[in-house]
């Protein structure tokens, strides 16, 4: 995994694995996380565990679950401390599920049915199986509200193939759902025995995040007063039932193309204004070199305004720290996300005796007690005495470092203001001459590099390898990408 973006460490026990459960149902929202990716996880976690508990020939005392990327492709992984178990991997590969319904005996082939593609690797003093989250394109997220059962199962059938749906038998259920989730459109019935669709509505628009969120109605009931009472609301279609499965399709695709594209144009004029407030180009590459002693420092970045950010600051003892933050998502939400995030930094700096453990704590404070939503990666570089660099990696891909040879500096301590205590330990390394550090925000390398590749880099001069790892992918610019690099001239 090359980046961590949550991770937490248990004492291995059955009443542990429900804990496992629950935490995941918790930070499903902070990290994205689809209903379906979150049930998928919590499976695995609770037949790997417990196969750990009941099968390793030295059980476990202590097990890591750990959610992030790996070549450009989200993973999850368990690490445990108890003795190597190969033979689990080749159970799971061999696992099949049974031709008529069990009530037992099911748990490996269910981790093989959802997540096919494991790696299994040994340690000296852990196990570590991690599992590739299965790519799929993006699916829009439904709501269906609807007292009737069999109209629920029948709008399931109709939309469960293109989209991700959560149902709901009440609008009450559907309202508390709404209050800490994220959805694209609500699809509900108007006439309910707990309230009607017209006031729903209207509830759900207070919610500050669902404010322009798109409603269409399904109703047997067609009578011009309740026709003109549904114009009248605003809400985006309606249809009466019976539903034509086709026309249905059509109409969901007809509104949901429309408020992207509202949403792109408000986003547009927005970053337009930004853009006539810099004097930068915000189309083009900033690149910018300092000298720190007997250390050159190299950033460049994409664009100029960006959710990404490069702090310089210097300490109270006379070292450095340089911050690299970047505001995962796109956007002009992820810019001005960006902005405040940058800020709140600064401000936090002004503290002249703030060291860089007490700021990675204070930040994370804050984000947690703020229950922000933002998912906010973070790395910080202190330069101290002797070319000596302490690594304070939260949520950014592992850093790559020439010492003469290629390594990936990959300790880290996940996102940020998931939890209230973080444990911000650095990663040390000395640099001699020659010696390079690339630090880098995730739009920039999705993968490992080839041992050729490594090879070529190790043999270029340390300065060169700036603007080869910048110049690598000239067309891949479809998110912000920030490039810092340190290099050692004594």
């Amino acid at each position: 995994m090359n980046q961590v973006l949550f991770q937490r460490r248990f004492v291995l026990n059955y009443e542990n694995i429900s804990a496992m459960r629950r935490l995941l149902d918790d930070k499903a929202h902070a990290l994205q996380l689809t209903p379906d990716t979150i049930q998928s996880l919590k499976l695995v976690c609770s037949e790997y565990c417990a196969n750990l508990l009941d099968h390793q020939q030295q059980p476990a005392t202590h097990c890591t679950i750990s959610y992030g990327r790996h070549n450009g492709q989200y993973c999850f992984s368990i690490s445990d401390n108890g003795s190597p178990w190969p033979a689990q991997t080749v159970q799971i590969k061999e696992a099949e599920l049974p031709d008529f319904p069990a009530e037992s005996g099911m748990g490996l082939a269910l981790i093989k049915t959802t997540f096919p593609d494991f790696n299994y690797t040994i340690t000296a003093d852990s196990n570590l199986i991690e599992f590739l989250l299965p790519k799929q394109p993006p699916r829009k997220h439904l709501v269906i509200v609807d007292d009737s059962r069999s109209q629920l199962t029948m709008l399931t059938s109709y939309l469960e193939a293109d989209y991700q749906l959560s149902i709901f038998g009440r609008a009450e259920d559907a309202f508390k759902w709404l209050q800490g989730n994220h959805c694209d459109l609500v699809l509900t019935d108007l006439w309910m025995p707990d309230t009607n669709g017209l006031e729903f509505r209207r509830l759900v628009s207070k919610l500050r995040r669902h404010r322009l969120l798109p409603f269409v109605f399904l109703s047997g009931d067609t009578v011009s007063d309740t026709m003109t009472a549904v114009t009248q609301s605003g809400i985006d279609d309606f249809l009466a039932k019976p539903v034509d499965k086709h026309h249905l399709r059509r109409v969901l695709e007809r509104v949901l193309n429309r408020h992207q594209h509202l949403r792109d144009a408000f986003e547009d004029s927005l970053l337009q204004q930004l853009e006539r407030g810099s004097s930068f180009n915000p189309a083009g590459t900033t690149s910018q070199d300092f000298s720190l002693g007997s250390l050159n420092l190299q950033i460049s970045r994409e664009p100029e305004i960006s959710g990404d950010f490069v702090i310089k600051n210097t300490l109270e003892d006379g070292s450095q720290l340089l911050i690299l933050g970047d505001l995962m998502g796109h956007g002009i939400v992820a810019k001005a996300n960006g902005g405040i995030c940058y800020g709140l930094i600064q401000g936090i700096l002004l503290d002249p005796h703030i060291c860089p453990k007490e700021l990675f704590n204070r930040l994370n404070k804050h984000l947690y007690q703020t229950e922000t939503n933002n998912l906010i990666c973070l790395l910080g570089i202190h330069l101290q005495s002797n070319n000596t660099i302490a690594l304070y990696n939260a949520g950014m891909p592992a850093p790559l470092a020439f010492t003469p040879s290629c390594q990936r500096l990959r300790e880290g301590v996940g996102l940020i203001g998931l939890f209230d205590c973080l444990e911000a330990a650095p990663q040390h390394m000395t640099m001699l001459q020659g010696d390079s550090l690339h630090c880098f925000s995730d739009g920039l390398l999705e993968s490992e590099l080839a041992e050729e590749e490594q090879q070529h880099l190790a043999q270029l001069a340390a300065e060169q390898r700036h603007h080869y790892l910048w110049q690598r992918q000239p067309d891949n610019h479809e998110d912000d990408r920030t490039l810092i690099t340190l290099t050692s001239i004594e």
